[in-house]
């Protein structure tokens, strides 16, 4: 691929792009759906990062039936001379939110949120109440951040267990009330 102004950040776009596209229909096949494709630098490497989630969970094997043909399939694009290091895999339980569909799929979840304040680095974890795209800011517990002041934004999964295990145990107590 040739170099373009701007370097692999100028390009990052349309690689995800590229690599979404090619990913999207194997992961689709195997029951899962794709969660974010990254391309990203981080210290002095660049990598690809593909991730993909399924309702009941995944296994290594798994992960390995998906990765593989996805693998396979890049290292015939162009666009992989570009690419320090591929990561095929789930995001994990504390998925990274950087896209409109992510907002909306994690919308009343908890989340936690770095950002940077007046303070410096800062972190905050609540409910994810609101998206404004055109505003490009979310609201979490009445609090809103503009996403250009947002290192990083994940979902607190552990919390959000704990979450539903209460509201498991209320719905329980309820029932033996009545």
């Amino acid at each position: 691929m040739a170099k373009e102004k701007g370097g692999k950040r100028a390009l990052a776009p349309k690689i995800e792009e590229q690599a979404e596209k090619l990913a999207a229909p194997i992961i689709e096949q195997n029951g899962c759906k794709l969660w974010d494709v990254c391309f990203e630098k981080e210290g002095a490497m660049w990598y690809l990062r593909v991730l993909f989630d399924s309702e009941p969970g995944l296994d290594s094997d798994s992960c390995e039936e998906i990765s593989k043909p996805i693998n396979d399939l890049f290292d015939k694009q162009d666009f992989i001379e570009q690419v320090d290091i591929l990561e095929i895999g789930t995001p994990g339980i504390y998925k990274r939110l950087r896209k409109p569909r992510h907002f909306s799929e994690c919308m009343g979840k908890r989340v936690t949120v770095q950002a940077k304040t007046e303070k410096g680095e800062e972190f905050f974890t609540g409910v994810l109440e609101g998206y404004d795209e055109e505003k490009g800011e979310i609201t979490v517990d009445k609090r809103a951040f503009r996403l250009s002041r947002c290192i990083k934004i994940s979902l607190d999964e552990e919390t959000n267990e704990f979450a539903v295990l209460d509201e498991i145990e209320d719905e329980l107590q309820e029932d033996t009330e009545e």
